[in-house]
């Protein structure tokens, strides 16, 4: 007996299908993605060899960045905080400039996204929300970003929302649900919910979500992913609240 032989379009479509496949991988070990990085907190390990203020540096959290590994650091209240990369050996460090302004840094206060360009966010808990800054990774050491960013709910996360290679900063605000006030800016607000405001690393707004009733209504909460499709003008009164 003959065993007949498959189709000619059945093996040119399994040979396209696995052609795309591997050039998908191989393109995304080149590039990376702008996926947030999961970060592993630390207990709290001596940095040794490098100072934060008056105290040898803890190691509060570390992730991987694009194959490169990355410490915040910090003393022993948080109060004094530097990012790390490279690892111990042969790492560059950078002071971080949030603790200036009376933030206190924690186990949950780095996050960093992976792509072309390595970003990291220090954020930590201030005058009753979140603060946080951007460093962005030129040459062979650490940039901030030329301005922070607050959220009065207490949610500052990266996130690659517009696809644009690079993140953008997610911020939970505070905000009026009714539509009346929210448009024409007029009167006092009672029904007071949350949105989230997408702003580019230059601090150009990208948009916002529709305000919910809570906060835990928008999608992720507490670590809010929000899709391109989510966005929409942002309220008239949102920068008087």
């Amino acid at each position: 007996m003959v065993r007949a032989s498959p189709p000619r379009a059945v093996v040119v479509t399994v040979v396209v299908a696995w052609v795309v496949a591997v050039a998908a991988q191989v393109a995304a070990a080149v590039w990376g993605t702008t996926e947030p990085e999961p970060v592993r907190p630390e207990p709290s390990n001596p940095a040794h060899g490098v100072n934060c203020g008056d105290e040898v540096c803890r190691v509060l959290a570390s992730t991987v960045v694009n194959g490169m590994p990355v410490e915040l650091l910090a003393d022993s209240d948080g109060g004094a905080g530097r990012l790390r990369a490279g690892g111990p050996a042969s790492g560059t460090v950078t002071d971080t400039g949030l603790t200036s302004d009376g933030v206190r840094l924690n186990h949950n206060s780095l996050r960093c996204a992976t792509g072309a360009t390595p970003v990291c966010l220090v954020r930590g808990p201030h005058d009753g929300g979140m603060a946080g800054e951007v460093y962005v990774w030129r040459g062979d050491s650490w940039a901030a970003v030329d301005r922070s960013f607050f959220s009065d709910v207490g949610v500052v996360v990266l996130d690659d929302v517009v696809g644009n290679a690079m993140p953008e900063v997610v911020l939970v605000r505070e905000a009026c649900t009714d539509e009346t006030r929210r448009v024409n800016h007029s009167g006092s607000c009672s029904d007071v919910g949350a949105l989230a405001e997408v702003v580019d690393l230059e601090g150009e707004r990208a948009g916002c979500t529709v305000p919910q009733t809570s906060p835990g209504d928008l999608p992720g909460w507490p670590e809010v992913r929000v899709r391109p499709t989510d966005l929409t003008t942002c309220p008239a009164d949102l920068d008087a609240r």
